[in-house]
């Protein structure tokens, strides 16, 4: 089978989250090599994961954030950007929902992993 492309990691967040989430513009390369490290080297087993986890994904993007998270976004990004998201259920770009998808999959891990990767 063929290695994923960036590209394909992009579809396949596509086809399977809102468009809504698409609000975050970049290449996909980080999120290639994540998954490529973890073992997700094809385009169907990044598929067959995200389907895995894809009801919990979007029910953590939709879940309602306590007063200091709003408080603290609003700060940073405006009351509208917030407002919108209040409103309309929705935090993560698709990047972060695919890093909770890893985060579901791989737990401490993963966890691990990021915290390597930001620091």
């Amino acid at each position: 089978m063929k290695e994923i492309t960036a590209d394909e990691v992009y579809q396949v967040l596509k086809e399977n989250f809102p468009q809504k989430n698409d609000f975050n513009k970049t290449g996909y390369d980080e999120e290639l090599e994540e998954l490529l490290h973890f073992g997700i080297n094809t385009k169907e087993k990044f598929q067959e994961l995200i389907r895995k986890h894809k009801a919990k994904v979007l029910e953590i993007d939709s879940e309602d954030l306590d007063e200091f998270h709003i408080k603290s976004y609003s700060a940073e990004l405006g009351d509208d950007y917030v407002k919108d998201r209040i409103e309309n259920k929705y935090w993560f770009a698709y990047q972060g929902l695919l890093r909770i998808t890893l985060e579901l999959e791989f737990d401490e891990i993963y966890r691990q992993y990021s915290e390597k990767r930001d620091n």
